[in-house]
């Protein structure tokens, strides 16, 4: 039967330099239209100047042609600008990148031609190369600044070819929901950073700082001030001229902790060993114990938590050696995190309530709040419902009293889950409904996911399916568009659970299929195992009870290990009843 595909085009821009992201853009659009685009009748179709030149004519020209029947155009751009396109120099553009991008401007900016948006993606340069770049890399940066101040194209920076094929995958994700909801508006300026989403960066960084060189403190500080106000390039170059001008410790961290932040993790771990590396010849135990605590948040985001627990051990005990408490609580809280990650929350548990004495005894009071939500979750994983109830209350009256707003969302949005799982399904979507008003006003993306997310479970439970969809994929939508892996494996695996009640059980399987990609990727144990207990009620429903006994099994040793007796007692059931059969 013949099938009517929707095709769009996509061209890749780039100077010299960036072959391996070139191939890496073919590669990945052909995987993605086999596996994504293609069963829902959509191809892309990969466009550079491979596939035009040669020609008649002049050869820029020719490029030009090319981009003007294009529905998407991605530049990408490192150390160099490029050559000019005419043989003379003399032409109206300085290289035949920067004339193809402006190519691509005309276009998506008139009507006759079908262009959509404009990407263009940068990949990172190391500190010396920014302290000091060059005619080439200097019209690069001043490029990026210009986009930045402009604010009409969508500039993303990418860490090597792995990255830029993550990135490239969310994009395709968004174009192909585009296509299959018949979206044709054409993007030119992107969405406008929320207060919340701009990286800043903490203003004394765990450090001694007292050894800091004037020069440094200045260029620290005025990175830090341009990060506050958005102006994320200038902020790069002005940390990278501190690290390389200065070569203090502390200048290493603060550029770390802002690479961090925009999401550059092997270069912000990259730099914190550095600054361990000179705090330790320095013999600064405050400075050692930092920068393990630093490089245990790296690891921790990156999802290998055995190297996370490993330095954050280190961190602890020397803080504890040294007496210093707000360092010990610090630590406790992020190996409380690795070991609810890794499924072992009698010892998060533990790590939690140190943290909750260590800062009443400080008397912080925000801290305090923190170290209740986090016991509320573990209370949540073991299905203590009250007790999970009770942290969570905590942690709301602290937070409104501070007026801290991004916590009583947080708060509100985990009471309501406990008062779902409590089935006291009116309260839930109450709170959920006001965490979702505090995000939207904050502009806090993650808090206005999990609530979509939440309010989707909500209306799953009251058996309104496709209510329950709408709130799941703009929870989707929202974790894709920021790349919050954990988000997407939930939405994901809770998608594949309306398709199951709907009875579309091919759907229902990729939906869990795709979940349990990406969470046995990141460590996500309990949607692991709930995305196999899901499987095996799949394959249940359609009579191979071989492979449900699989799946089940291997839901029911994750359930133990992670301690969720209910769910092993309801898996227990299951497996009881094939050995019956």
């Amino acid at each position: 039967m013949a099938v009517d595909i929707k095709g769009y085009r996509i061209f890749i821009a780039s100077p010299r330099g960036l072959e391996d992201e070139r191939q890496k853009f073919f590669e990945t659009i052909q995987e993605y239209n086999r596996i994504e685009a293609l069963p829902v009748s959509i191809e892309f179709i990969p466009v550079g100047w491979e596939y035009t030149l040669p020609g008649r004519g002049r050869p820029q020209s020719l490029i030009n042609e090319e981009v003007k029947i294009c529905d998407y155009f991605v530049l990408a751009l490192w150390d160099r600008w490029g050559t000019p396109p005419d043989k003379d120099g003399k032409g109206q553009y300085s290289s035949g990148t920067e004339e193809e991008y402006h190519v691509a401007l005309d276009c998506i900016r008139g009507a006759k031609y079908p262009m959509r948006q404009i990407v263009v993606l940068f990949k990172s340069v190391n500190a010396r190369q920014l302290s000091d770049p060059g005619q080439e890399l200097q019209k690069v940066l001043d490029f990026k600044r210009g986009l930045e101040e402009e604010k009409e194209t969508l500039f993303k920076t990418f860490e090597g070819p792995v990255d830029f094929e993550k990135i490239l995958r969310g994009l395709l994700a968004q174009w192909r929901r585009d296509g299959e909801q018949g979206k044709t508006a054409k993007v030119q300026k992107p969405e406008p950073v929320p207060p919340s989403d701009i990286h800043r960066i903490p203003e004394k960084p765990e450090q001694d700082i007292k050894a800091l060189t004037e020069q440094a403190k200045i260029a620290v500080k005025e990175a830090q001030k341009l990060a506050d106000e958005g102006k994320i390039t200038e902020a790069e170059e002005m940390f990278a001229k501190a690290v390389v001008n200065s070569g203090e410790p502390y200048a290493y961290t603060a550029y770390g902790h802002f690479l961090r932040r925009v999401g550059r993790l092997e270069q912000a771990r990259g730099l914190y060993e550095q600054a361990l590396e000179m705090v330790s010849k320095l013999g600064n135990e405050n400075g050692i114990a930092a920068s393990y605590s630093n490089l245990g948040l790296v690891y921790q985001t990156m999802g290998q938590l055995g190297k996370a627990e490993e330095v954050l051990k280190k961190s602890m005990e020397i803080n504890e050696r040294i007496g210093r408490l707000e360092g010990v609580a610090n630590s406790c809280g992020n190996l409380g995190i690795v070991y609810q990650n890794k499924g072992e929350l009698g010892k998060a548990e533990e790590m939690f309530y140190k943290v909750l004495t260590i800062e009443r005894k400080l008397g912080r009071p925000e801290s305090i709040a923190n170290a209740y939500t986090n016991l509320g979750v573990i209370y949540e994983t073991k299905s203590q419902w009250d007790r999970a109830e009770e942290m969570h209350k905590k942690s709301l009256e602290i937070s409104d009293r501070l007026g801290q707003l991004e916590g009583v969302a947080n708060s509100c949005g985990n009471l309501g889950v406990v008062y779902r799982r409590k089935g006291e399904l009116n309260k839930a979507e109450e709170m959920l409904k006001k965490s979702l008003e505090i995000s939207e006003r904050l502009g806090w993306l993650d808090g206005m996911a999990t609530s979509y997310g939440n309010l989707g479970l909500i209306y799953q439970t009251k058996n309104e399916l496709d209510k329950a969809e709408e709130f799941l994929k703009k929870s989707l939508e929202i974790n894709d568009r920021v790349g919050r892996l954990e988000g997407l494996a939930t939405d994901y695996s809770n998608l594949g659970t309306i398709y199951q009640r709907k009875g579309e059980l091919d759907r229902a399987e990729k939906m869990y299929k795709t979940s349990l990609e990406i969470a046995e990727k990141v460590g996500l144990l309990e949607v692991t195992a709930t995305d196999y207990s899901n499987l095996g009620s799949v394959y249940k429903q359609r009579g191979d009870d071989r492979k449900a006994k699989e799946y089940w099994a291997q839901a029911l040793d994750l359930f133990k290990k992670i301690g969720m007796p209910n769910e092993v007692k309801e898996v227990e059931g299951w497996l009881e009843k094939i050995k019956e059969k």
